[in-house]
């Protein structure tokens, strides 16, 4: 409900970006923001502008402050300026441009701040005319991620225009975070405050079960239902999966939510019934059920193409649930699948992709959790915050 206190004149950190802490949304940048959003510093005042999506919160105003509590630590407060879905894929209009439009429509009520945290180029120059105070720029692919023949942004479509601009944004920053450290390195050329950082799970969410209770044939797919993500592979590779071996009782969870959706669907209702009975694709699924979920898989498949990842989040949680790991090459930039020991890095060749994950149910699931022991949400995020860290 919304907190009775008057509304904030001054915070140290603004949020921007097409967020509700009522509801998630598929996409890493909305499992950053509800860590960031979780392990507040103490002293730290933060406002986020963001998004009714018209579930978890009745009797929501547009324009009307809330104030909200992840977890056990500092509440924030919280500003919906335009209703939408961020999980809605198909869209005339890019949802950063509407949550804009909804944030010039209530700029008046924003309090003043000391830096203001963007996670786009879109919103970084929008806010460079509406809000004109320090920003903290997040990149969360790699170099031309966004411009790439396998992105879904807009951005594809303006040649080298992302480029150019987004150089001059980074330039300009007072702040600059990275989650990709090769392109980090590029990215420091631009701005020298530039800092590389890898993602991280959330230990509330881990869940680090026997291996009595876990089924060493349940395969999970988790992500946005994209091109990027290429979940039509993961369908085709468990496909073969099954024909090479079909004694075993393999099933595949592919959970998300995308464009692609329907599409999917329709290619697992094409297959034999007897591999299309082991497929659930439940689409939008809660943080706490894909945690509850990876507790008790076995294996988990990442199928992205080379390019877009920045430091995939969700290989990061499925490695902390202790999941052995089968990626295809360039989907794990942060180098944390090691072959024959955390799982396996493969081609995007669907019987090579089988073959690797029968062997990753068998990886002993220790060696699994302590690759990403150190990329827990508290340490990381205390670092995020610390704008003068190295």
């Amino acid at each position: 409900m919304p907190d009775p206190q008057a509304p904030p004149t001054h915070v140290d950190r603004l949020i921007v970006h097409q967020f509700d802490p009522a509801r998630s949304s598929p996409g890493g940048i909305d499992t950053c923001l509800r860590g960031m959003c979780r392990y507040l510093p103490e002293s730290a005042e933060v406002a986020v502008v963001g998004v009714d999506t018209g579930i978890g919160h009745p009797g929501r105003v547009l324009g009307r402050w809330e104030r909200h509590d992840l977890g056990d630590g500092r509440p924030f407060w919280f500003l919906p300026v335009v209703a939408l879905d961020p999980a809605e894929g198909a869209r005339r209009v890019p949802h950063s441009v509407r949550l804009m439009a909804g944030l010039a429509r209530y700029r008046s009520r924003l309090p003043r701040a000391e830096i203001v945290q963007v996670h786009g180029l879109n919103s970084a120059l929008a806010l460079k005319l509406l809000v004109r105070r320090p920003q903290a720029y997040f990149i969360h692919t790699q170099e031309q991620g966004l411009t790439g023949s396998t992105s879904d942004s807009f951005w594809r479509f303006t040649g080298d225009a992302h480029g150019v601009l987004e150089r001059r944004t980074v330039g300009a920053a007072a702040d600059v975070v990275v989650f990709n450290q090769e392109y980090s390195g590029v990215v420091r050329g631009w701005n020298p405050r530039a800092r590389f950082s890898p993602t991280w799970f959330d230990p509330a969410l881990i869940t680090d079960r026997p291996e009595a209770e876990r089924d060493p044939h349940q395969v999970i797919w988790v992500g946005r239902l994209e091109v990027p993500k290429d979940p039509a592979l993961a369908v085709e590779a468990f496909a073969t999966l099954v024909d090479t071996d079909p004694e075993q009782p393999w099933k595949l969870d592919l959970l998300g939510q995308g464009t692609m959706l329907e599409q999917v669907r329709a290619q697992v209702d094409a297959l034999h019934p007897s591999i299309a009975g082991r497929i659930s694709v439940p689409g939008r699924v809660a943080p706490r059920e894909v945690a509850d979920r990876m507790g008790a898989a076995g294996v988990f498949l990442m199928t992205s193409h080379p390019g877009y990842e920045g430091y995939p989040r969700v290989l990061v949680e499925a490695m902390a649930s202790g999941l052995p790991s089968v990626v295809t090459e360039g989907s794990d930039t942060g180098g944390l699948v090691v072959d024959g020991r955390t799982g396996f890095v493969c081609s995007r060749d669907p019987q090579e992709l089988a073959a690797r994950v029968r062997e990753a149910a068998h990886l002993d699931r220790t060696q699994v959790r302590a690759a990403v022991a150190d990329l827990s949400a508290p340490v990381l995020i205390k670092r995020i915050y610390d704008v003068t860290a190295a």
